[in-house]
């Protein structure tokens, strides 16, 4: 009962607030207001802001139309649905009601119902709420052939960015592209096509411009939880946590019990090394997640950390067996199984991970430290072989990150030839200069001026090794005459390399 009059009083008090700041201002600029907040695609305000013009206004059709964009846009299936009927007076929803009730309908994951609204509506968008609600059924190429259909009939950005992100859970990335081009030619600024280009970037390897497609989307759409979210994945995935944390104290504030947000938040923790607060990131939606859900992982490290090894088998076993060729998931569960004392089942967990000519010294190592734990004889030969790379493991490092950076997926080549500097005294020049380049398409400018300068000091007469060096502070925005130099130079050294030549004409482009 307390509960009840609480809510009571909560809600005459936001009416009491409204009906003051409707009589503050006249209907014009009560409407004016919310028209405003809305082109600002500051959905938040613009919710509020039409709640006072609707009080004074409450028969304006337009505004009830702006409410009920309002609240999809907040993603508030129940209140727009309420919108949609209150405007339709008790009678089913026609034309563009019943696409925005059939959306509401797909936000409260009610596919069928918003089927039944869409039925005999013929038009682009009703095509492409179709589609979504046949992905909800878990029906992809129903998916396909709806928006094969929208399409067909004129398409719109919102189709295609749909398309783009069906293609690419296909796997199809090249046709996702080709997809998303479509998207960006008719809305570059619309907020499915800046998170699809987000993630047709992440897919493509390359981070820096899936950042700036989520930075973007973030910007142009305060408050947005999907641009949020994007943003601090990348920046999860590029190391830089320091960023990544005031975007995750915004999304904990806003979706404290987001399954996503709290699968960053705990990534967060574990690149801090902090196990509690993974700990208590995942807590909260434990019951909830899926028994193959990736957050299990770095849940199930955190309680080996904390001493908890019995509960974190049982959170990594079921990953680590459905899915035998991944090692961290191997590494994981076989951590956890020396921690609970069966050495001999952490070597059995890990034992496929170090066979065959391309095993990685570190994972032998921790072999070794399994094996010694048992006491099995082979320990300390093990733990020799550990030492050094193996050609096999070098070489199969060093042709993954070429191809990657043939393909331009940067992401896939930094982590190939972190691993074989890792493993070497880093002098290789060629693994040096590709490092920085990639580091450099990433985003990531000082570590990249870093690697190019060890590749200049080692060959200060390559054309390559000098080109990456003056590209990277062109790129960075620091030292850019000096860049410039240092491509004038790789120009001259290699005048018919098409590639130091466009390097050379953008720098030169470059105002400052």
């Amino acid at each position: 009962m307390k509960t009840r009059a609480a809510s009571a009083a909560a809600t005459a008090a936001v009416a009491a607030i409204l009906l003051l700041s409707a009589c503050a201002k006249s209907p014009e600029e009560l409407a004016g207001q919310a028209r405003a907040d809305f082109a600002a695609n500051d959905y938040s305000a613009a919710r509020t802001s039409l709640q006072a013009a609707l009080t004074v206004l409450p028969n304006d059709r337009a505004l009830q139309l702006l409410q009920i964009r309002t609240l999809l846009a907040l993603g508030d299936g129940e209140g727009a649905r309420s919108a949609v009927e209150r405007l339709a007076g008790g009678q089913p929803p026609q034309g563009e009601l019943a696409e925005f009730a059939a959306q509401a309908a797909l936000l409260r994951k009610v596919p069928d119902v918003a089927l039944q609204l869409l039925a005999g509506r013929d038009s682009v968008e009703a095509d492409r709420l179709r589609a979504a609600a046949a992905l909800q059924q878990q029906d992809p190429a129903a998916a396909a052939r709806y928006l094969d259909r929208a399409v067909s009939a004129g398409g719109s950005a919102a189709a295609y960015a749909d398309y783009t992100r069906l293609l690419l859970l296909n796997g199809d990335v090249a046709g996702a592209a080709a997809m998303h081009a479509k998207a960006q030619a008719q809305g570059p600024n619309l907020l499915a096509t800046l998170l699809s280009g987000g993630e047709l970037a992440m897919r493509q390897g390359d981070l820096a411009r899936a950042l700036a497609a989520y930075s973007k989307a973030d910007q142009t759409y305060p408050g947005n939880l999907a641009a949020m979210t994007g943003k601090a994945a990348v920046l999860g995935d590029l190391g830089r946590f320091d960023e990544m944390e005031p975007v995750l104290k915004a999304l904990a504030a806003a979706a404290p019990k987001d399954p996503t947000v709290a699968y960053l938040r705990a990534r967060h923790a574990a690149a801090r090394k902090n196990w509690d607060g993974v700990r208590q990131a995942i807590l909260p939606v434990e019951a909830g997640l899926g028994q193959q859900d990736p957050a299990r992982l770095i849940y199930a490290e955190a309680l080996t950390n904390l001493g908890q090894a019995e509960l974190a088998i049982a959170q990594a076993a079921p990953i680590a067996r459905a899915n035998p060729g991944n090692r961290e998931a191997l590494r994981i569960l076989a951590e956890a199984q020396l921690r609970s004392g069966d050495p001999r089942a952490a070597m059995q967990t890990y034992a496929p991970v170090v066979r065959g000519s391309a095993v990685r010294p570190e994972e032998l190592a921790l072999y070794a430290r399994f094996a010694k734990a048992a006491g099995t004889s082979d320990a300390e030969a093990l733990a020799n072989r550990a030492k050094g790379p193996s050609p096999q493991a070098l070489g199969a490092d060093l042709a993954e990150g070429d191809a990657a950076m043939k393909a331009g997926n940067w992401a896939r080549a930094a982590v190939a030839y972190d691993r074989i500097l890792a493993v070497t005294d880093g002098s290789n020049v060629l693994v040096l200069n590709n490092m920085a380049y990639a580091q450099s398409m990433l985003g990531n400018h000082g570590r990249a001026r870093e690697l190019a300068d060890k590749a200049l000091k080692l060959a200060p007469d390559n054309a390559s090794v000098l080109d990456t060096a003056g590209w990277v502070r062109v790129q960075s925005g620091k030292d850019v005459e000096q860049g410039r130099q240092l491509l004038r130079k790789a120009a001259q050294k290699a005048p018919g390399n098409a590639a130091i030549r466009a390097h050379l004409e953008q720098a030169e482009r470059r105002v400052g």
